[in-house]
C-alpha cells in the first residue's frame, strides 16, 4: 500500500517558515491532534500526520504572539485561544492569528474550504497497466514509462465544515447559555407562581440578555410589569434549590423592541464573544442556542435567510404586534426553534453571538390545549385555552442583532 497526502490551504499568508514562529504551545497541538487522528485511523501512522500538518501550517502561515511586545497581551492571548489548542493546531494557529492581528489593528481574512488529497489504497489489476493513463500532476520523481499503478494516487476531497466544529461550537457557546424563570402571584393564593421560562445569554460577568416578552407581562400597549425572575445555567441541576440565582434585577431595557438585560449579583459568568450586525451576510451558517419548552441547552443550525434592516410589515401589524409603531434590525433564520428559544442566543459559525431570538413563525405550528381544570386536552372544547407553538416544518424566526443590545449599557 502507498500513501501521499498533500493540503492545498489557501488563507493567511506569511513570509515566515514554520521553524521561525514554533512554540511549544503549538508543538503540543500538532502532537495531539496527530495523536487523535492516527487513532481514528484518519492518517496510517503519526509520521504522514506530521508531514501533512507542517505543510497546512506552513501554508497557513504561522504567527507568533511573539509580534505583540507587550508580555501581558501575549499572556491575555494564549489563555483565549487555549481551548482551540486542545481541538488541533490549525485551529490553534487561527486563533492567535485572528488575536495577533487584531491587536495590531491588522486586517483579519477568512479562510476558504479545506482541499485535501486524501490517500486511498490501489490494488494492481494486470489488464489495466498498459490502458491506464499516467496522473501528470503527481510528481514523484519516477520513470515516465514507469506504470499508473506503481504510483502514488489520491483523491481530492472539498471539506467546507468538519463535523467537529459543531462540537466545538457547541461547547463555546454553552458556558455563556441560561435558563430563565419567571415568577408572578397567583390571583387567588396570592403565592408565587411559575408562569413561564425562557433563556438568556451572558454578555457580562453579572449580566444577561434576554427578550422582554421572557421577563415581562403586558399590561398595556405601552406599559409593562417586570416578574420574579430566577436564572441558572443550563449545564446545572434545575431542581436544586442551591444552584440557582434569586430575584435578578432589570438592568436596561427597550419595550418596543423586546430588549431586556437582567442583572446577577455574584453570576460570574463567562461573557459570550460578540459580532456586529453590519458584519453578517445572508446565506451564513448559524446556530441558535436555547431551552425549547423547557428542554435545556439544545442547539438548532440553520442559514441567515434575510437581513432586515427595516422590520417588515407582518410583524408591524395590529396594535398586539411584537414590533408594532418601531423600527430596528432584524436576523430572519431557518433554524428550526420553539417556544423557550425566545431570549437565546443566536451564534455565527465561530461561536460569536450575532443575536437574540425573539419571535418566530407560527403558523402551521403544533397546539397545546388546556382545559378548565389546567389539565393538557387532546380534545378541546369552545371554553378550553389553546396555543401555538413555533413551526419546526418550515421553520422561520426573527433575532435582535446583540449589538443592539450593547447600545442599551450606553445609555446614561
Amino acid at each position: 500500500m502507498q500513501y501521499v497526502l498533500t493540503v492545498f490551504l489557501l488563507f493567511f499568508s506569511s513570509s515566515y517558515s514554520l521553524a521561525d514562529y514554533i512554540s511549544v504551545d503549538l508543538q503540543q497541538a500538532i502532537n495531539n491532534e496527530c495523536k487523535e487522528s492516527v487513532k481514528k485511523h484518519e492518517y496510517p501512522n503519526n509520521e504522514l500526520c506530521l508531514e501533512s500538518i507542517t505543510q497546512a501550517l506552513n501554508a497557513q502561515g504561522v504567527v507568533s504572539v511573539k509580534r505583540i511586545p507587550d508580555e501581558k497581551k501575549q499572556e491575555y492571548i494564549e489563555i483565549v485561544c487555549v481551548y482551540e489548542k486542545k481541538i488541533g493546531a490549525l485551529e490553534y494557529n487561527r486563533c492567535i492569528y485572528e488575536q495577533v492581528y487584531k491587536a495590531l489593528g491588522l486586517e483579519i481574512v477568512e479562510p476558504p474550504a479545506l482541499v485535501i488529497n486524501v490517500p486511498v489504497e490501489v490494488e494492481e489489476d494486470p489488464n489495466e497497466i498498459e490502458t491506464t493513463p499516467t496522473t501528470p500532476e503527481i510528481e514523484t520523481g519516477e520513470s515516465e514509462n514507469q506504470t499508473n499503478t506503481e504510483k502514488k494516487i489520491t483523491k481530492a476531497i472539498e471539506i467546507v465544515m468538519p463535523e467537529k466544529i459543531k462540537s466545538m461550537i457547541y461547547k463555546k457557546v454553552i458556558p455563556s447559555t441560561y435558563f430563565v424563570s419567571v415568577w408572578g402571584n397567583d390571583p387567588n393564593t396570592k403565592k408565587p407562581i411559575e408562569i413561564a421560562s425562557g433563556s438568556g445569554v451572558s454578555i457580562a460577568t453579572d449580566l444577561i440578555a434576554t427578550a422582554c416578552h421572557v421577563v415581562t407581562t403586558r399590561l398595556s400597549k405601552d406599559d409593562f410589569e417586570y416578574l420574579i425572575v430566577d436564572v441558572i445555567h443550563v449545564d446545572e441541576d434545575t431542581s436544586d434549590p442551591e444552584k440557582w440565582f434569586y430575584d435578578a434585577k432589570l438592568y436596561a431595557e427597550d419595550f418596543k423592541t423586546d430588549r431586556c438585560i437582567i442583572k446577577v449579583d455574584n453570576l460570574d459568568a463567562q461573557p459570550a464573544k460578540i459580532r456586529n450586525y453590519e458584519e453578517l451576510e445572508v446565506f451564513e451558517t448559524v446556530f441558535a442556542v436555547g431551552n425549547p419548552r423547557g428542554f435545556t441547552g439544545k442547539t438548532k443550525q440553520g442559514e441567515i435567510t434575510r437581513l432586515y434592516n427595516f422590520v417588515p410589515p407582518p410583524l408591524t401589524q395590529g396594535s398586539e404586534a411584537l414590533f408594532a409603531h418601531t423600527n430596528i434590525e432584524l436576523i430572519e433564520t431557518d433554524a428550526s426553534i420553539d417556544q423557550g428559544n425566545s431570549g437565546g442566543g443566536l451564534y455565527d459559525i465561530n461561536g460569536n453571538l450575532i443575536g437574540i431570538v425573539l419571535a418566530c413563525d407560527m403558523l402551521g405550528g403544533a397546539k397545546m390545549c388546556i382545559d378548565k381544570n389546567g389539565e393538557l386536552t387532546l380534545n378541546p372544547g369552545l371554553e378550553d385555552q389553546c396555543f401555538a407553538y413555533c413551526n419546526t416544518n418550515v421553520p422561520m424566526n426573527w433575532s435582535v442583532p446583540i449589538s443592539r443590545y450593547m447600545e442599551l449599557l450606553q445609555i446614561e
